[in-house]
């Protein structure tokens, strides 16, 4: 009976070192109880619950040499950290490219932005609201790869071209007219008007003062007086997409960077597509520029990726440009300018906007 009661001892023993090793028990938990008679420290009763005592039961016999290997094999069973989800883009159809973007177009298929430029690897595109306006900037209709940036007379710009990854499907008029912040006014117009909400596009005129597509569209016209700016009826009403059409040709010779620099700032941390950066002329006669955000990604690390977009001058193809290095994406964080490959001084993040309306 002692040599019985003595192999007993040396199997709980071993057993508790087999749960210490494993994790089950801590050094300062009691050692399994002995003195229990044979037939108790059998396998416990259906009924009974999980607690320290089952725990605390001596397990089958093991070799030595193996008693570490439970914990080897828990840590390699251990289930990875699960991947982030990738946000869902939803491609509209072509049926409804037509009605998102209803202006004449030179390509007979349809090809999104976003479907050009899948996000960088490591990165997923920012969630956007299903008709917000980054979600209409998405999915703008793309012209065929290795087509050449064309002026406003149709003339192949070899600069534009060179720093352009791609050109969007978007008509410019034939006069020198959508530049760089006429586009981008061009397409905030656009957007509104495929949602029903052209009443509420408004554009700063010279002087800085609002001048709306609802007053155009009710024949009223601004007019300088003196060193003043007045609104003056009387002209031809018209509410429909012709008119529409006319009131930002009309904007666009009417203003410009220089008048759109009072337009809320946005702080990077608020980046979203639409925003848009602005430089004025530095003197009069001289140029000022605006690009585009297009589309945002993000990787786990917070780090930003950006599509810009951009027209110039002359009036030309409204194109996705280069980023330093080439790639179509670029790397944007709050403590470095944007330098975009034609204009050659680069854009602070002071002079970063968004329209009012």
């Amino acid at each position: 009976m002692q040599h019985r009661q003595i192999a007993l001892d040396r199997r709980a023993v071993r057993g508790f070192a087999c749960l210490l090793a494993m994790g089950i028990v801590g050094c300062g938990d009691p050692p399994p109880r002995t003195d229990a008679p044979r037939q108790e420290s059998a396998r416990p009763a259906a009924n009974q619950s999980d607690g320290p005592a089952r725990r605390a039961e001596p397990g089958p016999t093991r070799r030595r040499e193996d008693a570490d290997r439970p914990a080897v094999r828990r840590l390699a069973s251990r289930p990875a950290a699960p991947r982030p989800a990738q946000a869902r883009v939803v491609v509209p159809t072509v049926a409804e490219a037509k009605l998102r973007y209803p202006w004449a177009r030179r390509r007979a298929g349809y090809e999104s932005l976003a479907a050009r430029f899948p996000a960088p690897a490591g990165f997923t595109r920012v969630p956007v609201k299903a008709g917000s306006y980054a979600d209409w900037l998405r999915h703008l209709p793309m012209l065929s790869k290795g087509t050449a940036v064309r002026s406003y007379a149709g003339q192949i710009l070899t600069g534009a071209t060179a720093a352009a990854r791609a050109v969007i499907d978007l008509d410019v008029g034939n006069r020198d007219l959508q530049q760089c912040m006429d586009t981008i006014m061009r397409i905030r117009g656009e957007y509104l008007w495929w949602q029903k909400k052209a009443g509420h596009t408004k554009f700063r005129y010279a002087g800085g003062r609002y001048f709306g597509w609802s007053q155009y569209a009710r024949g009223i016209r601004p007019k300088r007086k003196g060193r003043r700016i007045v609104y003056k009826p009387g002209y031809r009403a018209g509410y429909g997409r012709k008119h529409f059409r006319r009131y930002l040709t009309f904007m666009f010779m009417m203003t410009g960077t220089m008048h759109n620099t009072r337009e809320p700032n946005v702080k990077f941390a608020d980046l979203a597509a639409g925003h848009f950066f602005i430089q004025p002329p530095p003197s009069p006669g001289d140029l000022g520029h605006a690009v585009v955000v297009l589309d945002v990604a993000k990787n786990a690390a917070g780090e930003v990726r950006a599509l810009i977009g951009e027209g110039y001058t002359p009036a030309q193809d409204f194109h996705v440009t280069k980023a330093p290095g080439g790639s179509a994406w670029y790397r944007l964080s709050a403590s470095t300018p944007v330098q975009t490959p034609q204009w050659s001084t680069p854009f602070k993040w002071t002079q970063f906007r968004r329209f009012r309306y």
